[in-house]
C-alpha cells in the first residue's frame, strides 16, 4: 500500500514539518505565537460522586467573593493545602485547583426534565453531561444516556492519524443505580468501548498499533520509516527549489531543517518509549503506567480513565458499608436521599477523595518521569480530574476541578482559583452558581489546538428568566501571552 508522505509525517508526529510545508504552499495552519514544538496531550481522570467542600476548598486570605480570587501555591507547606489537595503538594506549581464552577447544563437539564418528564436521576444526568456538556438522551421507559459525543471522543476523532489511536478509554464500570453508567460517548446513546483489564489494554496499545508483517517493535518501525521521510524531503527540495524565488527557497529550506529536526526528535522519542509495565501493582496504578507508555510512544494523545469506587475495607471502613451510602450522609445540612448526616460518612468521603488524589499524583509523577525537550511529558499535557457530581450529596452548583500540567504552557498553573457564585440558577430555589463547566471544556478544546468557542449546550435560561451563556473559554485560566 502506498503511504503518502503527509500520512507518514502525521503518524510520526511531524506536525512542525507539515506546518512549514503549508507555509511554502500558502496554507500555513493557524497557531499561537508560542506554538508548541511538542504534541499536546490530555487525560481525563473521572471520579464518580463528588468532593466534600470542607475538605477540598482552601481559604484565600483577603480574597474577594464577588470576583475572581486566586492564591499562588508556590511556597506553601503540605499542611497549607486542604486535606483533599495535600497529596498533590509535590506538584503544587504544576496544577490549577479550580473552585466554584457549576454543572449548569445539568441543572438546566434537570429543570427541563422536571417540566417535561424523563429520567431525573442525578447520577445518570450528571454522568451523561460531564464530558459532553449536553442534555442527556431521554429514552422512553428506561434510564437516560449520553446525549452527544463527549469531548474526549471529539478530540480523538480530530487527532487520529496513521500509527496513532484517536483516543483510549480505560477504567471501570460505574453502577450507581444497578445500571452501568459510562462517561465517554461516541455519539448519542453510543458508549465508548472501555478496557478494564490492564493486560488487555497493554496488548491493545503495543500490538494493535503494529500491522501484520511490520517490524516487531515500534522502535524498529520508526527506524524503518525514518529514512523514507528524509529521502522524500530531499527529493521535494530538489524538485521545488528551482521553481521558487528567494523567499520560497528560504521557506523550503526551513521546512527541510524541520524534517532534519524531526529525525532527531524521533530518536529521542523512541528512546523514552518504554515497552513494558508492571502488572503486579494496584490496578489503578497499572492504568496510570499505561497512560505513560501510551504518551511516551505517541500511541494516542487522548485518554479517559474512569476511576473505580473501591470497596470500603480498602480504606479501612467496614465491609458491610458502601461509599455510595456514605455519600448521601456526608455533608451536614445538605444530605440526600433521606439520609441523616454522620461524621463517619464525612470522614469516609474525605478519605475517598484523598485516595483518588494519591492515584492522580502518581499519574502526574509518571508523566513527569519522561523528559521531553527542556521539560517533561507532563508539561505538554493537560491532566484533568473531574467528578460527576459537585458533591457526594447530589449537588451540581458548586463543582471543584484540578487541572495539571499546563498543556504546552496554555494554562497558567501554580494557582488555586476561586470563581464567584454570582449567576442565577436554572432551578427554582437553588443557590447562585459560578461559570458553567462547558466553558472549561471550551478551554480544553483550545488547549489542544482546536478553534471551538462552544462545546455542548451553548445557552440556557435561569429560573428567574435570566439568559445564561455557556459560550467562550475561561480565559482567567489561560497563560497570558
Amino acid at each position: 500500500m502506498l503511504v503518502r508522505r503527509r500520512q507518514v509525517l502525521q503518524a510520526l508526529g511531524g506536525l512542525s514539518a507539515l506546518g512549514a510545508l503549508g507555509a511554502v504552499m500558502g496554507r500555513a495552519p493557524a497557531a499561537r505565537a508560542d506554538s508548541p514544538s511538542f504534541p499536546s496531550r490530555i487525560v481525563f481522570y473521572v471520579q464518580p460522586h463528588g468532593h466534600i467542600p470542607k475538605a477540598w476548598n482552601m481559604a484565600i486570605p483577603g480574597g474577594p467573593t464577588d470576583q475572581l480570587a486566586q492564591l499562588p501555591l508556590a511556597g506553601l507547606a503540605p499542611t497549607d493545602l486542604s486535606p483533599t489537595l495535600r497529596p498533590l503538594h509535590p506538584f503544587r506549581e504544576r496544577i490549577l485547583a479550580i473552585e466554584g464552577l457549576s454543572h449548569t447544563s445539568v441543572l438546566a437539564d434537570i429543570a427541563q426534565i422536571t417540566k417535561t418528564g424523563g429520567d431525573l436521576n442525578n447520577h445518570q444526568v450528571g454522568v451523561a453531561d460531564l464530558l459532553s456538556g449536553a442534555r442527556a438522551l431521554q429514552r422512553s421507559g428506561t434510564y437516560c444516556s449520553g446525549g452527544a459525543r463527549t469531548i474526549d471522543q471529539e478530540l480523538g476523532a480530530r487527532l487520529v492519524a496513521p500509527g496513532r489511536y484517536g483516543s483510549r478509554a480505560y477504567g471501570f464500570d460505574y453502577i450507581p443505580n444497578s445500571i452501568v453508567s459510562p462517561f465517554s460517548y461516541l455519539g448519542p446513546g453510543q458508549a465508548t468501548p472501555m478496557v478494564s483489564d490492564p493486560n488487555t489494554a497493554f496488548a491493545d496499545l503495543v500490538g494493535g498499533a503494529i500491522p501484520g508483517g511490520a517490524p516487531k517493535t515500534r522502535d524498529e518501525r520508526l527506524r524503518a520509516l525514518r529514512s523514507s521521510v528524509l529521502d522524500a524531503a530531499g527529493r521535494e527540495y530538489e524538485l521545488m527549489a528551482p521553481q521558487l524565488g528567494k523567499e520560497g527557497r528560504e521557506k523550503l529550506e526551513t521546512h527541510r531543517a524541520l524534517v532534519r529536526q524531526l529525525e532527531l526528535d524521533l530518536g529521542a522519542h523512541s528512546a523514552a518509549c518504554g515497552g513494558t509495565f508492571d502488572n503486579t501493582t494496584h490496578v489503578v496504578r497499572q492504568f496510570m503506567d499505561l497512560i505513560r507508555v501510551a504518551f511516551a510512544c505517541d500511541l494516542t494523545r487522548v485518554v479517559t480513565f474512569t476511576a473505580p469506587v473501591p470497596q470500603c475495607p480498602e480504606l479501612g471502613y467496614p465491609a458491610e458499608s458502601t461509599f455510595h451510602t456514605y455519600a448521601h450522609a456526608s455533608i451536614e445540612g445538605a444530605t440526600s436521599c433521606g439520609s441523616t448526616y454522620t461524621p463517619e460518612a464525612e470522614h469516609a468521603m474525605t478519605d475517598l477523595d484523598a485516595w483518588h488524589a494519591g492515584h492522580f499524583a502518581y499519574l502526574l509523577q509518571q508523566l513527569d518521569s519522561i523528559p521531553e525537550g527542556t521539560g517533561t511529558i507532563l508539561d505538554h499535557t493537560a491532566v484533568v480530574w473531574l467528578t460527576e457530581l459537585a458533591t457526594p450529596t447530589h449537588q451540581h452548583h458548586d463543582a471543584a476541578i484540578v487541572l495539571a500540567g499546563g498543556c504546552n504552557g496554555f494554562f497558567d498553573v501554580g494557582r488555586y482559583v476561586r470563581y464567584p457564585r454570582n449567576q442565577p440558577n436554572p432551578m427554582v430555589g437553588q443557590p447562585l452558581t459560578g461559570p458553567a463547566h462547558n466553558r472549561l471544556l471550551v478551554s480544553l478544546m483550545q488547549a489542544m489546538g482546536q478553534p471551538d468557542t462552544t462545546f455542548g449546550m451553548t445557552d440556557a435560561v435561569a429560573a428567574d428568566g435570566t439568559p445564561l451563556s455557556f459560550r467562550d473559554p475561561l480565559v482567567e485560566l489561560h497563560r497570558k501571552v
